[in-house]
């Protein structure tokens, strides 16, 4: 999954990729739930007849019940975290690394303690007479103190989330609504998959994913740790084994005590018996001596090597023995073992010594000895006390066999939209379906395209099917045929998918349309305190541009402000193309505090228009401009974001002084403007 790499002239202003669509309201409406839920006003606040009911502040998943109350809690200066003691062995660490990340965003520091609540302060317990939230659900009150409840720490722990991303959108940090929101999710497992077998990630940005993932109550991340570029595991007992870039059992259990902090699970995926390229290279005794089973047609697998010789005695001995070794350097309670991809039927009815295999074994198909062999190792990881999972392949593209994979191995569906048929049999079901929620960028260039999430329909259209059995949905994230991508480039295709996922498997109230979701979810932003949060496009409107066609195609400069990444301002074909530079420029609808900008190019799959060479500039007065920061854009299609020295200024110009194909004409899918907060005691992010 190959793009070009990101570069910038000016090294003040920082290009990441980042998908930037609309920013909309603050907030959701109402949810209404019983009365008795109503939360008290606080000391501070007027009389309730005086204030409207608060609307339901807005998350990313949006908040499932909400009873609104009037006026705000607060967050200052002596404002406490409160556990039991009591409850001090099983919620201190949610405590502290809520206080941590608070302190962060807030730039205040948050004390952990015992205690009678003062106002202001935030209790947290986990203990509840609300037996409907299950085991990930909590109650959030917002009073003269904030309380969160729930069955379990994991619960809390979401709660503190909840927490967080209402006082992010706060332009102070400070403010969380009075109310009482009730909360659990619709699904147990809301996955991603990440494959660092193809690509390898550092342990720092695996940690980034999961605090993000944490950040949208994602709570399980399963790594594709191995296939033909690499085997991503460090062993004591086969030194050689792993990649150069590889995780070593130190590097592993920092990670899984990152996770554990954020209440994410990371489930390990070592691929068997196909995608084994790298073990194969590392003893070639473990290969087929026949071409058809040795060689295979995904991309890796050209030159051999790509499935393990099962029939030997001596594969399942080392294989028996890696495991032995990798599966109690983790925690999960799941160990994946792969599956997939190991050759059609053709293929193996045309390998000697697969087919002699299965006859001296009786098998009635040659598909009936890796079903076996996938058994054999379920039995393995269960004596570990763990549950194997594993792709589903035996059944997929007419392949036959005669014997089943047993009934007590979770399986990923993937093939399927629905994934019913599965748990119909009795199998536990985790949903990936290929066309909904693979994100393959190496594939796909256009939204709908292979690999390119067509986010619009996923979210308005798709059911998310989830019938007994089904334990939840997973995006899977693959880096084939673009290897050498950096994170960020990736990043760019999965972040929308990762988003629509976590507010579909919640399951609470939708937006109107995708772009409005987006909006909410820019306006909020990720866990960093200091990443810039978009402003608001409702009070934006173009004021001047330089050329526009929506003759041949509707392509107005309008479209840079729709929130919608399917259209996109071009300048006029005819009846003559005008000569760069070109310009838009935008009143904001008010003085803000300016930092820096997104711009996404077209994402129709043409490059016509793509911006190399920018300028972008501020003003007070639509007249009088000021530049704040120029450089020059990939060509590639992800969003590009510009950060500059903070500025506050009503109007903005964003002129396009070259485009990537040296043609005469610029377009732009969507123009976001980047803002910062003023938080308490003089303290500004950069």
């Amino acid at each position: 999954m190959k793009g070009l790499t990101r570069r910038t002239r000016r090294p003040r202003c920082t290009t990441l990729t980042r998908t930037a669509l609309a920013v909309g309201a603050l907030l959701l409406p109402l949810t209404a739930t019983s009365p008795s839920m109503a939360a008290a006003p606080g000391p501070r606040d007027p009389a309730p007849r005086t204030r409207a009911v608060n609307p339901a502040p807005a998350v990313l998943p949006s908040l499932r019940e909400w009873q609104g109350g009037r006026g705000h809690w607060r967050l200052t200066g002596s404002s406490r975290i409160l556990v039991s003691r009591a409850e001090a062995a099983e919620l201190t660490e949610t405590a502290r690394t809520f206080a941590s990340d608070l302190s962060a965003l807030s730039g205040r520091t948050i004390p952990v303690t015992s205690g009678s609540a003062r106002p202001g302060d935030m209790v947290l317990t986990a203990h509840t007479d609300d037996r409907g939230l299950g085991t990930e659900g909590y109650r959030l009150t917002s009073a003269a103190a904030l309380t969160i409840e729930a069955p379990t720490p994991t619960g809390v722990f979401y709660g503190t989330q909840t927490v967080q991303q209402i006082l992010k959108a706060d332009p102070r940090r400070a403010r969380v609504p009075k109310g009482t929101a009730r909360e659990w999710p619709r699904m147990g497992q809301r996955a991603q998959m990440l494959d660092v077998g193809r690509k390898f990630y550092p342990v720092s940005y695996l940690k980034s994913q999961i605090r993000l993932m944490a950040w949208q109550k994602l709570n399980t991340f399963h790594l594709h740790l191995t296939d033909w570029r690499g085997f991503r595991i460090r062993t004591e007992k086969f030194p050689g084994l792993a990649a150069k870039e590889s995780y070593s059992a130190a590097d592993l259990r920092e990670l899984q005590d990152y996770a554990r902090r954020y209440h994410v699970e990371i489930i390990p995926e070592v691929d068997l018996p196909g995608h084994a390229t790298p073990i194969t290279a590392y003893d070639p005794r473990l290969r087929f001596s026949c071409a058809s089973m040795d060689k295979a047609q995904w991309p890796g697998g050209e030159k051999g090597g790509w499935t393990l010789d099962i029939t030997k005695e001596h594969t399942r001995r080392f294989v028996h023995d890696l495991l032995e070794e990798i599966i109690p350097m983790f925690d999960s309670r799941y160990f994946h073992v792969g599956g997939d991809e190991i050759g059609y039927d053709n293929v193996k009815n045309a390998c000697p010594e697969l087919v002699a295999y299965q006859k001296e074994r009786g098998f009635a198909y040659p598909g009936d000895v890796f079903v076996d062999f996938l058994n054999t190792l379920n039995r393995q990881v269960r004596s570990h006390g763990k549950t194997t999972e594993a792709w589903e392949w035996w059944n997929v593209y007419g392949q036959k066999s005669s014997i089943a994979p047993d009934k007590n191995i979770v399986i990923d569906t993937w093939v399927s939209d629905d994934p019913s048929a599965l748990a119909d049999q009795g199998y536990r079901v985790v949903a990936t379906p290929e066309q909904r929620l693979y994100v393959s960028p190496g594939f796909g260039r256009k939204p709908g395209a292979y690999g390119y999430v067509d986010v619009r329909a996923v979210y308005e259209d798709y059911a998310f099917p989830a019938p007994d059995n089904v334990s939840g949905y997973k995006v899977a994230r693959w880096s084939d045929k673009a290897e050498e991508e950096s994170p960020e480039w990736f990043d760019f295709f999965a972040r929308r998918p990762l988003q629509v996922l976590a507010e579909r498997a919640w399951g609470g109230p939708r937006s109107a349309t995708v772009w409005e979701f987006f909006a909410r979810a820019d306006a909020i932003g990720g866990p960093s305190p200091d990443e810039q949060t978009a402003l608001s496009k409702s009070g934006m409107r173009v004021t001047s541009v330089d050329s526009e066609e929506t003759v041949a195609e509707q392509a107005s400069a309008a479209n840079a402000l729709d929130n919608d990444p399917y259209t996109h301002w071009h300048t006029a074909y005819s009846p003559a193309p005008a000569a760069l530079p070109h310009e838009i420029t935008v009143d904001t609808g008010g003085r803000h505090r300016l930092s820096g900008f997104r711009y996404l190019p077209r994402q129709d799959g043409g490059v016509n228009g793509r911006v190399r060479d920018y300028e972008f500039s501020v003003s007070d007065d639509g007249r009088t401009w000021r530049t704040v920061a120029t450089g020059s854009f990939a060509d590639d299609q992800t969003e590009k974001e510009v950060t500059f020295k903070t500025t506050t200024a009503r109007h903005i110009r964003f002129r396009a002084l070259s485009a990537t194909n040296d043609g005469p004409f610029t377009s732009v899918a969507e123009l976001t403007v980047l803002q910062v907060p003023a938080l308490p005691g003089g303290h500004r992010t950069p």
